[in-house]
């Protein structure tokens, strides 16, 4: 039995057609934390069906990644967009993941060719319950979310002026040119904010537990940490209620080590829907804009109800 996903791709850019070498699929086990009360997926769990999908065996096996790594290329991150709020589900069995994966190239900010490869991935679960009366859909598959992920081609571990890859490797070809993405563009141009530009109550200090293999701060510290301010910031204003995340985009601009220091930027704003949108910026203390974050929030929905349905509104910008 199929599902459908539109409504959370609606909020993500557009999934394009790619080739079935392209294309991959896998399930995720699922830890108890990764399900709220409610039985939906938690945001930052859904991040993880890219690499269910396509790092494990797809991206794994194809004969570019080996010509890359010799060169010293990686595929870093520097857009991460994520939809959830499907369910419930029960914790105990794995949600499936299928997407793909397109190589397109770009001029960034400078006017420089820049090489991406961007990935998408569906996550789908069967509908379920921990406690209690079972559902009366249990067993049948359910739209959890979506998620897409962009990587720049670069040498990071080259000297600064060798980084930027302009040229692809012999044998490798792109599928398209595509627009930069500006991460400033993800921010909402709507002005009616509850809340204007304003600091996080504490500095955020980055230790080794922050970091990852790719030798920087890993790219999903930083909407865990907008989540808790964000929700910080709500409480102040009143909207205790709203409190799960149901999409998260991130850009990343410059990557952040153990030791580092940086201040959090947030303002908010309360949707038709009665829901919020937080919008933020990590800096470091000379006000050097490192990253980027969007953030919707949604309120609870009654226990056993599917959340198919939530109320998003216009949602990327």
């Amino acid at each position: 039995m199929s599902v459908d996903h539109a409504l959370f791709r609606k909020h993500l850019p557009v999934f394009p057609i790619v080739p079935m070498h392209q294309r991959g699929k896998g399930s995720l086990d699922l830890r108890y934390e990764n399900v709220t009360q409610d039985g939906r997926l938690a945001a930052l769990t859904l991040s993880h069906a890219i690499g269910a999908a396509l790092w494990r065996d797809v991206l794994e096996r194809d004969p570019a990644l080996p010509t890359m790594a010799a060169q010293g290329i990686l595929p870093i991150l520097t857009r991460l967009a994520v939809v959830t709020g499907g369910g419930p589900i029960a914790v105990r069995a794995p949600i499936h993941a299928e997407g793909g994966f397109e190589l397109v190239r770009t001029l960034d900010a400078e006017g420089r060719t820049r090489y991406r490869v961007d990935l998408f991935a569906d996550a789908t679960g069967t509908y379920g319950t921990v406690w209690g009366t079972p559902h009366a859909r249990a067993g049948e598959p359910v739209a959890l979310g979506s998620v897409w992920a962009e990587h720049i081609l670069t040498k990071p571990f080259a000297p600064p002026a060798e980084r930027t890859v302009t040229e692809l490797p012999l044998g490798m070809v792109h599928s398209r040119d595509v627009s930069h993405f500006v991460p400033k563009s993800l921010f909402s141009t709507k002005v009616d904010w509850l809340a204007e530009w304003q600091f996080d109550v504490a500095p955020i200090v980055f230790g080794l537990g922050h970091t990852d293999s790719n030798q920087h701060v890993n790219s999903l510290v930083y909407p865990h940490l907008m989540e808790q301010a964000a929700l910080r910031l709500l409480h102040a204003h009143g909207l205790k209620d709203v409190s799960f995340v149901a999409r998260f985009e991130m850009a990343y601009r410059k990557p952040s080590f153990a030791g580092d220091e940086l201040r959090l930027r947030l303002r908010l704003r309360k949707t038709s829907e009665g829901n919020a949108r937080v919008e933020s910026i990590f800096e470091d203390p000379e006000g050097d804009e490192r990253v980027f974050g969007s953030m919707d929030l949604v309120a609870g929905f009654p226990l056993g109800k599917s959340f198919a349905g939530f109320p998003l509104g216009k949602s990327s910008r």
